[in-house]
């Protein structure tokens, strides 16, 4: 989307001035002595009594910039705090320690000092971490709230000069659209990792159970509704659908965003005409929440429903006890495989989601932006954090920490990445895939063999979140955590019976009071210019 003059919500500089600062590409770029970029080694030859002083570039051509911009040796080490995954580090290595890490410092020309983000509760160790004073120089996040939250604090380093100073790759590859994502009172606080994946959720069904009762594919919420009513009368030891809203601090679409989005609810505010509504407190919402009581009232929602976590509904799958939920791709792979490896002749596929009487299915596009790359002001290594991302952007130091080494880890067969065995000992590459492009993810995808699970669900992405281009907000910002909270609130009761239909018009008098109308005009003044 281009640029419009408009000026940004709450200064003076106008968007457009500012990205044409931002990529004027006839500015000179700062080359550091590569002499200072340099390790050196002493390199003792005794046969010869000669001492020879060598220095060791930073991995061919891939640095393009030196480490440190003051010569400073403790410049050139920098922290980085990544988030947490289930791969584990071979014997004899772990996250500080292997050859990953060796060819990423090499290249790049930095020590890095790396530390893993726990798996639950992040959000609040950085803003302990923060609150000390003690941070790492690099988080790496996909949350936009956490993002939002330290920018407004005033706790993030602003990234703009060092951008324009060490990042050309890093401004040649991320759109403008991504860039207004992460600007915050006209300065960017974020390097921000364009998004490279389409899918996320889908409609997974035993569909060989919907052939044993004579059930045609449903696709309308009418045929769903009547072939679960048909499972839960023939098949009553069996959940007809799975459902789980107790995940992190509680979603009440968990599990069954298929339904929400015939509903019109894919999305929590969507652009309707020329102006952004919340959905959540719309008419369309009420029916939505009228359809899924009914549901669960008959026994055909898990009655576990508010209780269920990730971990409640692929076990529920895996062993046989329910039929259909939504889930995530990369989660549906390890479902489908457990599963059918107990049950060989069974099926566990992809169908389409439902479609609601106004035509509308499907889940939400993914944010533009896929990571948030932050520097915490007490930093004070803007430069050497630009210039390490910068450098790592180097296509061989991107293919290693994708793919391994050519011949040892993958051959290619024309374009197509081919693992080897020894692939299976670098698994733990991941903790360091700070930077990827769409190419190197849909190889990652068939290569792992989430081919199956990931591409059929591209088409049901439908749904625009059109505040995931909007920068921080401060109200909404302010209120957003509250409003979740009572929206969780009310939809999960209302959907379990434990509050009536009647609570809906409770709940969205208490949303617009309780800081819901303020949000919502903020995010349409924001709008205005960003059509």
């Amino acid at each position: 989307m281009p640029w419009r003059d408009d000026e940004c919500r709450g200064g003076s500089r106008r968007y457009s001035d500012f990205i044409d600062s931002l990529f004027d590409k006839k500015r000179e770029v700062r080359v550091m002595n590569r002499t200072r970029a340099m390790r050196r080694k002493t390199v003792w030859i005794a046969a010869l009594g000669l001492v020879v002083v060598a220095g060791c570039g930073g991995g061919g051509g891939a640095s393009d910039e030196g480490a440190s911009s003051s010569g400073d040796a403790s410049a050139k080490t920098l922290k980085v705090y990544v988030p947490s995954n289930v791969e584990e580090f071979p014997a004899g290595t772990d996250l500080n320690a292997n050859e990953i890490v060796d060819y990423i410092e090499r290249q790049t020309g930095f020590d890095i000092e790396w530390e893993m983000q726990p798996k639950e509760g992040v959000d609040q160790k950085i803003n302990i971490m923060m609150a000390s004073g003690e941070t790492p120089d690099l988080i790496i996040t996909g949350s936009k709230d956490i993002y939002s939250n330290l920018a407004q604090q005033g706790l993030l380093a602003p990234l703009d000069d060092a951008l324009k100073e060490h990042g050309p790759r890093i401004l040649d590859t991320v759109p403008e659209e991504t860039w207004k994502a992460v600007m915050y009172n006209d300065g960017i606080y974020a390097i921000a990792v364009p998004q490279n994946q389409a899918a996320t959720n889908g409609m997974l069904v035993r569909t060989d159970i919907l052939e044993e009762l004579g059930i045609a594919i449903p696709k309308t919420l009418d045929e769903y509704g009547a072939a679960l009513r048909t499972i839960k009368e023939k098949k009553p030891e069996m959940i007809p659908l799975l459902g789980g809203a107790a995940e992190g601090n509680g979603n009440a679409f968990g599990y069954i965003q298929s339904f929400a989005g015939a509903f019109g609810l894919g999305a929590k505010y969507v652009v309707e005409g020329d102006r952004v509504v919340h959905t959540y407190t719309q008419p369309y919402a009420r029916d939505f929440l009228a359809y899924m009581r009914e549901l669960y009232a008959e026994g055909i929602l898990d009655r576990e429903y508010p209780v269920n976590k990730n971990t409640n509904i692929q076990e529920k799958m895996v062993s046989g006890q329910a039929v259909m939920t939504t889930i995530g791709w990369a989660d549906a792979k390890g479902v489908v495989e457990a599963y059918l490896e107990k049950n060989p002749g069974s099926k566990l596929e992809w169908i389409h989601p439902p479609v609601g009487p106004n035509g509308q299915f499907g889940y939400q596009k993914n944010t533009p932006v896929r990571v948030y790359m932050l520097v915490p002001r007490a930093s004070q290594k803007v430069n050497e954090v630009v210039q390490f991302i910068n450098n790592y952007m180097a296509d061989d130091v991107m293919d290693v920490v994708s793919y391994g080494w050519e011949g040892t880890h993958y051959n290619l067969d024309g374009d197509i990445v081919v693992a080897t065995e020894e692939a299976e000992k670098i698994r733990y590459r991941i903790y360091y895939q700070l930077w990827d492009t769409e190419k190197n993810f849909l190889n990652r995808v068939e290569l792992k063999g989430f081919g199956p699970y990931y591409n059929p669900l591209t088409e049901y992405t439908t749904y625009t979140e059109i505040t995931n281009f909007a920068p921080p907000i401060p109200e909404v910002v302010e209120h957003s955590q509250s409003l979740t909270d009572l929206t969780n609130e009310y939809y999960i009761k209302i959907i379990s019976g434990a509050l009536p239909m009647e609570a809906f018009d409770e709940y969205v008098d208490k949303w617009n009071g309780t800081g819901g109308e303020t949000s919502l005009q903020a995010i349409n003044d924001w709008y205005a210019s960003f059509r």
